[in-house]
């Protein structure tokens, strides 16, 4: 489905302590590889260099997790189409498929037409810590107009 045409309505993210955890498994991993890697300015010998090799792996590999599993985890709502970009995934529902729209501890539902239903990890609300009843109510402010119209 071509969405170009669409133009954003808003966008949800994650919250904020799921926000700083992603920061954090990108960002603690990739000060310990600089650490490393100015050791071996110091030392430079084959066995320095390797650990700083592995340091960058293990950084790569911490910031990768934590950008697909949490940072790019969001709900766009725009004209045309809902789009919700999961950890395992991204769909793309046209407004016109959409019956109801709910919020669980897993994030916001959306249930289609065929009885089909599309959850948005970005309302999930992380065991009680996020909660997202303020965040869920202006997603909804946007579906109600939508879906009347």
């Amino acid at each position: 489905m071509d969405d170009t045409n669409s133009s954003v309505l808003e966008v949800w993210r994650v919250g904020p302590y799921r926000r700083a955890m992603g920061y954090a498994l990108a960002g603690l991993p990739a000060a310990a590889t600089v650490v490393t890697w100015l050791d071996v300015l110091v030392h430079p010998d084959l066995s320095h260099l390797a650990s700083a090799g592995e340091a960058t792996a293990i950084a790569l590999g911490f910031g990768l997790f934590a950008w697909w599993g949490l940072l790019r985890v969001r709900l766009e709502l725009s004209t045309d189409v809902i789009v919700m970009v999961n950890s395992w995934g991204t769909q793309r529902l046209p407004w016109a498929g959409v019956s109801a729209v709910s919020l669980n501890s897993s994030g916001a539902q959306f249930r289609t037409h065929d009885g089909f239903k599309y959850r948005s990890e970005a309302l999930s609300n992380l065991g009680g810590l996020e909660p997202q009843d303020d965040r869920f109510a202006e997603v909804m402010a946007i579906v109600r107009t939508k879906l009347r119209g």
